[in-house]
C-alpha cells in the first residue's frame, strides 16, 4: 500500500502542471475514443536437441538418475504445435490530454519470464499519460510535454516487429517492460527527449529461442529430478519487472534524446535516438516462477558452489542507440547497447531489414482479396562478453559469457481480416568448446480482431 500510495500522489503531483499547460494553450475539442483487440496466434516450432556437459560438480541427488554430470540442453527439443498467446488490449483516449492503455495476455507460452511456472495471466502493459506522445514517425503540430505512470516499454524498444522471434540485442536489454514514470516531449516538431525513474528490470537469464527454459522450478528440488522443459543455452537478460507499482529501494534513472523526421507525402522517415540507464543491483530479486534470485545473486551461482562470476560493485548501467527508417515499402531497424552489470561487460547489436510487397490476390473474403501481402525478412544479431577469459568454467551456465551470433530470416504472409501467417528460422553461431546446432523453426498463425 505505501508503495501504492507513493506511485498515485506522485503522479497527480507531476501531472497538475500539464494539464494546465495543456487547457491553456491547446483546448481540448477531440471526443473521447476507445479502442479494443483481441489476438490470438497459434504457432508450429521444431527446435534441435542439442547437449553440452557441464563442469560444475553437482551431487548425484542433484542429477537424474544415473546421470554422472549436468548439462544445458534443448528446452523443448522436437516438433510441437501450440497455442502461445491469447491477449487483449483496451485503449481509452481523450484528444492529446488524456490516454489509458492495457495489454493483458493469457497462457503467453514465449514470454513467460522467467520459466514455464510465470504467471498465466499478466498485464504486460498498464499505464496512464497525460498530454501527447506520438507513435513512430507521428510528429507533433508544435513543442509539446507529457507524463507517463505505470508498466510500459522502454523508450529504445523498436516500435514494431516484423518477425514473431527476437534478436539477441532485444531479448537481452528491452524484450521486457519496466514500471515507474517517464517524462518527456519535443522541442519543436521534430527533436525529442525523454527521462525515466523506473523499478529497473532484474538480472536473469534464460534461452534466446522461443522458450525460456526452465531454471530454478519446483521440479528441481526433488531427489533426482528430470523436469520436462530442460535449462536451454542462457544468456543474460534484463527480466520482466514483478508488480506494477514503483519500487524505491534501488530505482533505475534513464535519459533519451532522439530525433525524428518523416517526408510530408509520408513516403519515408526515420526515428533515433540514444539512451542511458543506471542503477544499483540489488542483493537478490524474487522472481516469480524460480527459487533462484535475480541480480547479484544470480552471478554469484548455486549457494555453497564457489562457482561465483569475477564481479565487482554492483552498479548496472546501459547505453547505446536505436534506429528506425522506413523508405516506402521498406523498413530497416538497428540497435547497440553496451551493458556493464557489477564489473562484468558485455554488448549487443543487431540489424532487421524488410521489404512488404503490397497486393491483392485469391478469392475475395467478405469483400477483400483472400492474400494481401507478402514480407521477407532477415535480421541479424549478436552478443559481446569480455568476461570471458576470467569466468569461473564451474559456472553452471557458461553459455552466458560465449560470444554469439543469431540469423532470423523469414517471411510473414498477409492475408484478409487481420490475419498472417509467419514462417522464420534461426541459426546460432556460438562460440562454445565444441559446435552446437541451435536452431529453431517457427510458423505463427496471428489472427487479430
Amino acid at each position: 500500500m505505501k508503495t501504492c500510495r507513493f506511485f498515485a500522489g506522485a503522479f497527480l503531483l507531476l501531472a497538475v502542471p500539464i494539464l494546465a499547460q495543456e487547457t491553456e494553450s491547446t483546448p481540448a475539442t477531440s471526443q473521447w475514443r476507445f479502442r479494443t483487440r483481441l489476438e490470438l496466434r497459434g504457432n508450429y516450432r521444431n527446435s534441435n536437441e542439442e547437449k553440452f556437459q557441464l563442469r560444475t560438480k553437482f551431487p548425484p541427488d542433484f542429477l537424474p538418475i544415473g546421470q554422472q554430470f549436468g548439462f544445458e540442453e534443448t528446452v523443448n527439443q522436437g516438433s510441437h504445435i501450440e497455442l502461445s498467446v491469447v491477449q487483449a488490449r483496451l485503449d481509452a483516449e481523450y484528444g492529446h490530454l488524456f490516454a489509458a492503455h492495457a495489454q493483458i495476455h493469457a497462457i503467453d507460452k514465449y514470454r513467460r519470464n522467467p520459466t514455464s511456472e510465470d504467471k498465466k495471466f499478466d498485464a504486460d502493459e498498464l499505464y496512464l499519460r497525460l498530454g501527447p506522445k506520438p507513435d513512430i514517425l507521428d510528429r507533433p503540430d508544435g513543442t509539446s510535454f507529457f507524463i507517463q505512470a505505470g508498466k510500459f516499454p522502454h523508450m529504445e524498444r523498436q516500435p514494431i516487429r516484423m518477425l514473431e522471434s527476437y534478436g539477441l540485442a532485444a531479448t537481452s536489454f528491452n524484450r521486457f517492460e519496466d514500471v515507474g514514470f517517464m517524462g518527456g516531449g519535443s522541442i519543436g516538431r521534430n527533436l525529442y527527449w525523454r527521462v525515466t525513474a523506473t523499478t529497473g528490470n532484474p538480472l536473469f537469464f534464460r534461452d534466446a529461442n522461443a522458450l525460456a527454459g526452465d531454471n530454478g522450478i519446483k521440479a528441481l528440488m526433488q531427489k533426482n529430478p528430470n523436469p520436462h522443459l530442460k535449462s536451454g543455452f542462457p544468456i543474460l537478460y534484463n527480466a520482466e519487472t514483478e508488480g506494477y507499482t514503483l519500487r524505491t529501494d534501488h530505482v533505475q534513472v534513464g535519459e533519451g534524446i532522439g530525433y525524428r523526421w518523416q517526408r510530408g507525402d509520408q513516403s519515408a522517415g526515420f526515428d533515433v535516438i540514444g539512451f542511458h540507464y543506471r542503477r544499483e543491483l540489488a542483493d537478490r530479486e524474487q522472481l516469480t516462477g524460480t527459487f533462484y534470485g535475480g541480480d547479484i545473486d544470480l552471478l554469484n551461482g548455486p549457494e555453497g558452489f564457489g562457482v561465483s562470476l569475477p564481479i565487482s560493485g554492483r552498479k548496472k548501467e546501459e547505453w547505446g542507440g536505436r534506429f528506425y527508417g522506413e523508405w516506402r515499402d521498406l523498413t530497416l531497424i538497428a540497435q547497440y547497447t553496451k551493458q556493464t552489470v557489477a564489473g562484468l561487460h558485455r554488448a549487443g547489436h543487431e540489424v532487421e531489414l524488410g521489404y512488404k510487397f503490397n497486393f491483392a490476390a485469391g478469392p475475395s473474403v467478405a469483400g477483400e482479396s483472400a492474400l494481401q501481402s507478402l514480407q521477407p525478412v532477415v535480421r541479424w544479431s549478436g552478443l559481446t562478453n569480455t568476461f570471458r577469459a576470467a569466468a569461473n568454467k564451474q559456472y553452471p551456465a557458461p553459455s552466458v559469457w560465449w560470444p554469439w551470433t543469431k540469423v532470423d530470416y523469414g517471411v510473414r504472409i498477409g492475408f484478409a481480416r487481420n490475419v498472417d501467417l509467419t514462417f522464420e528460422r534461426a541459426r546460432h553461431n556460438v562460440g562454445a568448446p565444441r559446435k552446437l546446432d541451435l536452431g529453431e523453426t517457427l510458423v505463427t498463425l496471428r489472427i487479430r480482431i
